[in-house]
């Protein structure tokens, strides 16, 4: 079987995360262990004792995102043994997948996810603009309105989800518009400000940019290698190649939309059998199952799914 791994992005944090991953799996404990020396924070205790406000900053959410991520990929490195055909993740979750592929330690890609989380919050902090999520709309519905009301307003998708959702971005009177001409088509606007996890920032559009010079000096800190395994870019739509730079990637995060559904269509297209979300929350598990093409995907965060993988691969790998 054919599979890939995907990794989510900030808003999959929750308290509690990992907790029986710790109990059970020594591999597991050890990660926390690693990320609190990393960021000189107990970022486990933050993630099991703590409260969600503090965890939802995203100089925290980061951080804790990536290394609930990176514990339950160690899991499943550890008892499946075999690695995955390829991997991608949304937004904050390609560094994730460029740790599992270890194109770079986890301890640098978790402290630079913590600076990442800081440079971005500040744009929450300066009221440079908001975000939110359109449901139930054609891509060129959508298309057809941010258009229409582009002007002095900035508008733009910022991130593909699935056929019909898009997250967003803008400044508020562009994003007043765009609910009301959505709600007059039949869609749905919902800005991220009534979603308690997610943060109201315009991430991933040209609202972004002027942060764009600390994040690159934040990613001059990191030494990058050569991916081990395919990793599949939501920023460019294509495999991350040797001759790639990964620094301008993970800076052009900041200004270009996240393009998940598409990265999907394609490793299905591609031959991918199945998908195996690596994170919190099974996030991106509902974000494939918006896709009615997309090839089944499970949640190693949930424990009947966990033991149904292993099960599965671990057949695999004797016949």
């Amino acid at each position: 079987m054919r599979y890939a791994l995907l990794f989510p992005g900030q808003g999959s944090q929750y308290i509690g995360m990992c907790k029986d991953l710790i109990e059970q799996y020594p591999v597991a404990a050890g990660v926390f262990e690693e990320a609190n020396d990393a960021l000189n924070m107990d970022i486990r205790s933050l993630i099991l004792n703590g409260n969600l406000k503090e965890l939802t900053q995203s100089d925290h959410a980061q951080p804790a995102v990536v290394a609930a991520s990176y514990a339950l990929f160690r899991v499943f490195q550890e008892q499946v043994g075999a690695a995955p055909d390829c991997m991608a993740g949304h937004s904050l979750g390609e560094i994730s997948a460029l740790i599992a592929a270890e194109a770079l330690s986890f301890a640098n890609g978790v402290s630079y996810a913590r600076k990442r989380g800081a440079i971005m919050q500040r744009v929450i902090q300066e009221n440079k603009g908001r975000a939110g999520i359109v449901v139930d709309m054609k891509e060129e519905v959508l298309d057809n309105i941010i258009e229409s009301i582009q002007g002095n307003d900035y508008v733009a998708i910022s991130g593909y989800n699935s056929p019909n959702q898009f997250i967003v971005a803008g400044n508020q009177t562009a994003l007043r518009k765009l609910d009301e001409e959505v709600s007059k088509l039949g869609g749905d606007f919902i800005p991220f400000r009534m979603m308690p996890m997610k943060a109201d920032a315009p991430y991933h559009s040209a609202l972004m940019a002027y942060l764009k010079p600390e994040l690159e000096e934040a990613l001059a800190c990191v030494s990058f290698a050569q991916t081990k395994l395919d990793v599949w870019s939501t920023v460019t739509g294509k495999i991350i190649e040797p001759t790639d730079s990964i620094p301008t990637i993970l800076s052009n995060q900041l200004i270009l939309p996240v393009k998940w559904n598409q990265v999907l269509t394609k490793m299905s297209d591609a031959g991918v059998q199945s998908f195996i979300d690596i994170g919190p929350q099974q996030i991106t598990r509902h974000l494939v199952k918006e896709n009615a093409l997309l090839p089944v995907c499970f949640s190693f965060d949930d424990e009947e799914d966990r033991i149904q993988i292993l099960s599965l691969l671990k057949k695999e790998a004797l016949t």
